[in-house]
């Protein structure tokens, strides 16, 4: 009776491992041979914070991933222990303990780095997707106006987080979400200053925000100028859900709270406001860079 014990401690470890994996391609095969399609066939667009959304999904499947190797591997190590044992490979104790604690001692220290970088990315990327939820709801007013919002528009290598298109022209907005901070004074802890080149927030500067929104509507400008056959200049804007945005230099790029995005209705002195056509043929476009993939072609491909 004793001599199963080894063998039943070696199944315990391994068994549910392979069940596990086997489940999820029996699971995989099915999914690919059920006689069912998505009844939707309208085209959807992406939602705002997609695509950081779909990043923090990952990253909590690497946490999972490592959650699961830091749980499993002292037990594969105590089967593989039993199993040479069980076969008759009889080691020295203290050096096989040595070796074995070493080995999991080193790697358990490899995992929980790996979890608190990960965590920490987690934690960052879900601030940044509720600035952009925010900033999406403070920017309806526009849609009331007339114009359309559209969200995570995908550029090669980057994306941009919003696009306005109203009587007030085309706006490529990027969102910034950073935390305030708090020593007692609420005025001065919500106030970010911005001269055309640099956010000055209470405890930091950031110098390359400005940069990245003025490449951003350049790009938009470009592409849709060629898409359109309209002479389309997108203005930059960093929107800044939550802080109270003071101006100390006029510049190209403009700094704003989102609530304030009135202005976006109203074109600039002496400019005529988009027409209504104008405006959905440019939204047409803008539609073509923020599609979600077909849910039908999608299963296919499984």
């Amino acid at each position: 009776m004793q001599s199963l014990i080894p063998l039943a401690i070696i199944a315990l470890a391994l068994v549910p491992m392979f069940l596990l994996v086997g489940a999820v391609w029996a699971w995989r095969r099915m999914e690919r041979r059920r006689k069912r399609r998505s009844p939707l066939t309208t085209e959807l667009l992406r939602p705002p914070g997609f695509s950081l959304s779909e990043r923090i999904d990952d990253l909590r499947l690497d946490l999972d991933g490592y959650a699961i190797a830091a749980l499993i591997a002292p037990l594969v190590l105590l089967a593989t222990f039993l199993l040479q044992e069980r076969l008759g490979r009889h080691f020295h104790l203290a050096t096989t303990g040595v070796i074995a604690g070493g080995a999991l001692i080193l790697g358990l220290a490899f995992v929980t780095q790996r979890v608190l970088r990960l965590l920490g990315l987690i934690r960052s990327h879900r601030e940044g997707r509720d600035g952009e939820w925010a900033t999406a709801q403070l920017l309806e007013p526009v849609i009331a106006g007339g114009g359309r919002v559209l969200h995570d528009i995908q550029a090669p290598g980057f994306n941009i987080d919003h696009v306005v298109i109203a009587p007030g022209g085309v706006f490529a907005i990027e969102t910034k979400h950073r935390l305030k901070p708090t020593t007692g004074d609420g005025k001065a802890d919500a106030k970010v200053n911005f001269d055309g080149k640099a956010l000055r927030f209470p405890d930091w500067t950031d110098t390359t925000t400005a940069v990245q929104a003025a490449a951003q509507a350049r790009w938009l400008s470009e592409i849709l100028t060629r898409a359109t056959g309209l002479p389309v200049k997108a203005r930059p804007i960093i929107a800044l859900p939550g802080w109270y945005v003071t101006w100390t230099e006029r510049s190209e790029v403009l700094a704003i709270n989102p609530k304030a995005c009135g202005f976006m209705l109203k074109p600039l002195a002496g400019q005529p406001p988009l027409a209504p056509d104008t405006i959905r043929r440019i939204a047409y476009q803008v539609e073509q860079l923020c599609r979600l993939p077909d849910p039908n072609q999608a299963a296919g491909k499984q």
